[in-house]
């Protein structure tokens, strides 16, 4: 029983970072999106895209995504 513990937390850490990796790789497409903005002059908020994101999104995961795009808005902000 321990040892099923022990391969499910494995699995649990490898989908962590997982997840770490591919936020990493959101956050420099968001900084590419950012400067590609400041460049031809657009807002870094898309008030109409945002609500198609977030409308398919429910619970947890909607809050996430919210966090996401919190931290995304202050990278974009921030070039």
């Amino acid at each position: 029983m321990k040892n099923k513990l022990e391969d499910l937390r494995k699995q649990i850490d490898a989908i962590d970072e997982s997840i770490v990796v591919l936020l990493a790789k959101r956050m420099e497409t968001v900084k590419k999106i950012g400067q590609l903005k400041k460049k031809i002059n657009i807002p870094v908020l898309d008030k109409s895209r945002w609500q198609k994101v977030i409308k398919s999104k429910k619970g947890y995961i909607k809050k996430i995504w919210e966090i996401i795009h919190e931290e995304a808005l202050k990278v974009e902000k921030s070039l």
